[in-house]
């Protein structure tokens, strides 16, 4: 028969086992973005969260220089740095075309649009900087220096997410694709006979 104290130690020993395999399922489930996805062996951090999921979206203001962490998951201090791979590429919800001296070309082809971004590289970061005065006309004026680019009115209005961050891994198994504008989009608008308002 088992002493008072021995049972204790059982059910301690139960209990933590427990918490270790809960803990390891919360890891599990954050790296896998609830289970929907394949553990994150790399991710990228920003303001001081995590992005885990394949695809996301944020809302930038111009003006402004942004740092994107990027880390491996299993990296410590002694670990040697490793590299991964960036760019900005167009996010075409709806791709349309655009004119360069004349010429038709499709946003959704337009390659890398990074210089536009006043893009910085580092070992374990990087950064972007969004011009006051930055859209969609003047990040492809950017791609073809010295021509002429006409762009559609529609163009922003059907695309509310118009540039995409790609952020790979340094052997490619691990991407990330987070689609950004600049600035908070108009949800609504409120009507009052001595001000508008906007609400975002």
């Amino acid at each position: 028969m088992q002493s008072k104290g021995q049972l204790a130690a059982k059910v301690i020993g139960i209990i933590l086992v427990l918490l270790l395999v809960a803990g390891l399922v919360a890891v599990i489930y954050k790296f896998t973005n609830g289970f929907n996805e394949d553990f994150k062996t790399f991710y990228v951090e920003h303001d001081g969260k995590q992005i885990l999921a394949q695809d996301s979206e944020l809302a930038l203001e111009p003006g402004k220089t942004y740092r994107f962490d990027v880390k491996y998951t299993f990296d410590t201090q002694q670990s040697e740095t490793k590299d991964y791979i960036v760019g900005i590429v167009p996010n075409a919800e709806q791709d349309f075309e655009y004119l360069v001296d004349g010429e038709i070309y499709l946003y959704s082809q337009a390659g890398d649009l990074s210089a536009a971004f006043s893009f910085k590289k580092q070992a374990t970061h990087f950064e972007i900087t969004l011009r006051e005065d930055m859209t969609i006309q003047s990040v492809l004026e950017t791609v073809y220096p010295g021509q002429q680019v006409e762009v559609p009115e529609t163009a922003a209005d059907e695309n509310p997410f118009p540039y995409a961050l790609i952020v790979s891994s340094y052997n490619g198994n691990v991407s990330y694709r987070i689609a950004f504008n600049l600035g908070a989009d108009v949800t609504g608008i409120t009507l009052d006979p001595s001000q508008i308002i906007f609400t975002g």
